[in-house]
C-alpha cells in the first residue's frame, strides 16, 4: 500500500541506527567471555523479559491464537534466533571489513525481495541508484581492499556463508513482517522475542553449557546492553517503522549503522575518523536521498 514518509518515520529510522549501532562494541565485549550461541540466546532472553514486563505494566495482553503463535515463532526464527547465531558465529572466522561488506548487502537483498513480494515496492531507477550508492558507501567505509579478502575455502568461507545466510534471513523477516501486517506494539514485539528466545536457548543448550559465574561484570553488562537496546528497543522501533512505511525504507538504516558505530567510537573512545568515513557518509546520504526521490515527487502532487 502507498505510504508517506514523515518526520516520525525518520526519527524511528534514527532510533534504529542508534540501537543497532551500539551493538558492535557490546557484541565484541560479550564474545570475549561467552560463546556465540549463548550471546544470541541471552540477549533474546533479556529482550523478551524486558518487553514482557513493559506489556504487563501497560496491561496489554499478548495475542496467543494459533495464527499469532505461528507468526511469533516464524519471525522469532528468521528475524532473531537464526540470524543472531549465524552472523555471530561467522564473524569469528572473517575480518570485520569483510563482515561489514556482507552486512551491507542486507538492504540490497530486502529491496529485491520486496520487489517480488510486496505491492507498491517495485524497483525504480531512483530506488535502485539509491541502494547501490549506499552499498558503495559501505565499500568505501570498510575499505575497498576488503573486496580481495573473500575466501573460497576453509573456515573463512564457512564464516562468510554463515554471515550472508543471516543477511538473507533478515530479508525474509522484513518481507514476512510486512505481509503479516502485524501492529508495531510492545505486546507483538514481546511475543516475537519470546519465541526467538525459546528457539535460541534450546539450540544453545544442545551445543554447550552456560555458566553465569564464569562471566565477569564487563561481559554481563555487555549482554544486558545487547538485550535492552539492539534487541528489545530496536524490535519495537522496527515493527513500528515497518508498519508505518515499508521494509525498503527501514533497510536504509543498515547503511547508516556502521557509520554511526565509527562516529560513536570517535566520540567515546577517541578513535580517529579518516577521510573514507566522511566520503562513505556522503555516498550513503546521497543514496538515502536518491531512494526517496520518487516518493517525494508523489507526495507533492
Amino acid at each position: 500500500m502507498p505510504y508517506r514518509v514523515t518526520i516520525i518515520d525518520w526519527l524511528l529510522l534514527a532510533g534504529l541506527v542508534f540501537c543497532w549501532g551500539m551493538s558492535f562494541s557490546m557484541s565484541k565485549v560479550a564474545l570475549g567471555y561467552v560463546a556465540p550461541e549463548w550471546v544470541a540466546a541471552t540477549r533474546l532472553c533479556i529482550g523478551a523479559t524486558t518487553l514482557l514486563l513493559v506489556a504487563l505494566l501497560q496491561q496489554t495482553p499478548i495475542p496467543i491464537d494459533g495464527r499469532m503463535v505461528g507468526a511469533y515463532f516464524w519471525l522469532g526464527l528468521v528475524g532473531n534466533a537464526a540470524p543472531f547465531f549465524a552472523i555471530t558465529w561467522g564473524m569469528q572466522f572473517i575480518t570485520s571489513g569483510v563482515a561489514g561488506l556482507l552486512m551491507g548487502t542486507i538492504p540490497l537483498i530486502i529491496v529485491v525481495m520486496a520487489h517480488f513480494a510486496l505491492p507498491g515496492e517495485r524497483l525504480t531507477l531512483p530506488r535502485t541508484a539509491g541502494f547501490v550508492l549506499g552499498f558503495a558507501g559501505i565499500i568505501v567505509l570498510m575499505g575497498p581492499e576488503n573486496l580481495t579478502d573473500f575466501k573460497i575455502h576453509g573456515q573463512q568461507l564457512l564464516g562468510q556463508l554463515a554471515v550472508i545466510s543471516g543477511c538473507f534471513m533478515y530479508g525474509i523477516n522484513s518481507v514476512a513482517a510486512k505481509r503479516l501486517k502485524l501492529p508495531g506494539s510492545v505486546a507483538i514485539s514481546a511475543g516475537v522475542l519470546v519465541a526467538g528466545a525459546v528457539l535460541a536457548t534450546v539450540a544453545a543448550a544442545l551445543q554447550s553449557p552456560f555458566s553465569v559465574t564464569s562471566v565477569p561484570p564487563a561481559g554481563m553488562l555487555a549482554l544486558l546492553g545487547l538485550g535492552l537496546l539492539p534487541t528489545a528497543a530496536a524490535t519495537v522501533i522496527w515493527f513500528n517503522a515497518v508498519e508505518r512505511t515499508s521494509p525498503t525504507f527501514t533497510a536504509l538504516s543498515n547503511y547508516l549503522v556502521p557509520v554511526f558505530a565509527l562516529l560513536m567510537g570517535a566520540a567515546t573512545l577517541g578513535e580517529s575518523i579518516g577521510r573514507n568515513v566522511l566520503a562513505a557518509l556522503a555516498l550513503i546520504l546521497s543514496g538515502v536521498f536518491a531512494s526517496q526521490m520518487n516518493r517525494r515527487r508523489r507526495s507533492s502532487l
